[in-house]
């Protein structure tokens, strides 16, 4: 962010400080215009991408991120994906969050492009469908809704039928 006089008292807040407006806010999809969505989403990715505080910022928001990237994904191609945020979602077990991020990161970072790997998803997916077996349905439900018209990631679905073999696996262990 440019620092000058008007944005002292912002920098001095900081990202928690940031966090908390936010959520004290609670913008939702009601309250955006189609012209401010691509504004928000930029915002959120930002605001998510540069924190270690992200575990407190509410679930709306990453619900609404899920939701907005469909129709703005292609605004955020050329940013850096961070697997941080997965790795702290997954410390933090911030599990409804993990599923919103998971589907971002299909939507946006899809493996098909290069800047994630499959196994990162499989794996966040696996610990996911240990730490709350009904998360990956309710992500497969999600990624169909949020996936829209341009469809499901086919390496999406492939990774969704190994987590379900390999929990399969180990129950019969």
């Amino acid at each position: 962010m440019k620092s000058g006089p008007d944005n002292q008292q912002f920098e001095q807040v900081g990202v928690e400080g940031f966090i908390k407006l936010l959520n004290d806010l609670q913008v939702s999809t009601k309250d955006l215009t189609h012209e401010y969505e691509p504004g928000w989403v930029e915002l959120l990715i930002d605001t998510i991408q540069s924190s270690e505080k992200i575990q407190h910022l509410w679930i709306s928001y990453w619900e609404l991120l899920a939701g907005l990237v469909v129709d703005w994904r292609h605004r955020l191609v050329d940013r850096t994906y961070n697997p941080q945020i997965m790795i702290s979602l997954q410390d933090a077990k911030e599990w409804d969050k993990l599923v919103c991020w998971i589907g971002v990161v299909w939507l946006v970072w899809p493996p098909e492009g290069g800047k994630t790997t499959g196994e990162d998803l499989e794996l966040a997916m696996l610990l996911l469908f240990h730490q709350l077996p009904g998360a990956l349905q309710k992500l497969e439900e999600q990624m169909e809704q949020w996936s829209g018209w341009i469809g499901i990631p086919e390496s999406f679905k492939q990774i969704c039928k190994q987590v379900h073999d390999k929990a399969a696996q180990q129950a019969v262990l």
